[in-house]
Order: structure tokens, then C-alpha cells, then sequence
């Protein structure tokens, strides 16, 4: 047995393994075909892409994201966090305005607030910053 990787276009589009000839099994200049190596087998996959000049297969490289795309991103994450520490926020606050707040909800709500405010102050343009940890 035999594994396989059918390559179109310099992309692997699938891996099956055959018994002898498979020249019959596709019709010509369908795509080319690999024969993997024992290390290959189970490594390489779909999206690889195969330098039929030197034989090499290779892991695809994932896209780095644009500015505009990290931005978009951390904005969505930023205003998320926002969003929950603002649901829990509203209460204590509530709590604390009414002269009804224990001093449990009252230290909880500055832990909130400063978490709020930490996460308000992330830089949105770094590719992966680190998020402040939300009050337990």
C-alpha cells in the first residue's frame, strides 16, 4: 500500500493510499501525483503546497493579519470585555447609590471599575495583548 498526495495547481487537495498503478484510476492531466515517504505520511495534509522543481512539500504558511484586521479584531475583544464588565458593574453601582451596598459589592465594584478601565487602556494595535484578568 502506498500513500498518495494529488496535487493541483502546487497544492495538496487530498491524501489516499493505493494498491500498484493508479495512472488508471485519474484521467490524464487531472492533477499530479506524490508518492509520501514513511516521515511524510501522516504530516502532510491538504493546503500543503508541493516545488515540483525540487520534490519539496511544504506547511502552508498561515496569512499575517493586516493592521486594519488586528485593530478590527482587538476592538471587538475590547468592547466585549467592556460589555460584561458594564453588565456587572451597573448593579453594584446600584447598590452603592441606594446606601444599600455590603462591603463586599462595594470592593467588587472598584475591582470591576479598575478592570474597566485596564481594559479600556490596551493598545488595540499590538497583534496579541495582553488582556487584564476580570475580577473573580
Amino acid at each position: 500500500m502506498t500513500t498518495y498526495a494529488i496535487i493541483s495547481d502546487d497544492i495538496v487537495i487530498q491524501i489516499f493510499e493505493a494498491d500498484g498503478d493508479i495512472t488508471d484510476m485519474f484521467a490524464a492531466g487531472f492533477a499530479t501525483f506524490v508518492a509520501l515517504t514513511t516521515a511524510q505520511i501522516g504530516v502532510v495534509q491538504q493546503r500543503w503546497t508541493y516545488d515540483a522543481t525540487t520534490g519539496v512539500l511544504s506547511a502552508p504558511v498561515d496569512p499575517v493579519p493586516t493592521a486594519a484586521e488586528i485593530l478590527a479584531t482587538n476592538t471587538n475583544m475590547r468592547d466585549s470585555l467592556l460589555g460584561t464588565a458594564t453588565l456587572a458593574i451597573a448593579p453594584l453601582q446600584d447598590a452603592v447609590d441606594l446606601d444599600d451596598a455590603t462591603t463586599d459589592e462595594t470592593a467588587l465594584l472598584k475591582l470591576w471599575k479598575q478592570y474597566r478601565v485596564a481594559v479600556n487602556r490596551i493598545d488595540l494595535t499590538v497583534a496579541s495583548p495582553t488582556w487584564p484578568t476580570q475580577p473573580a
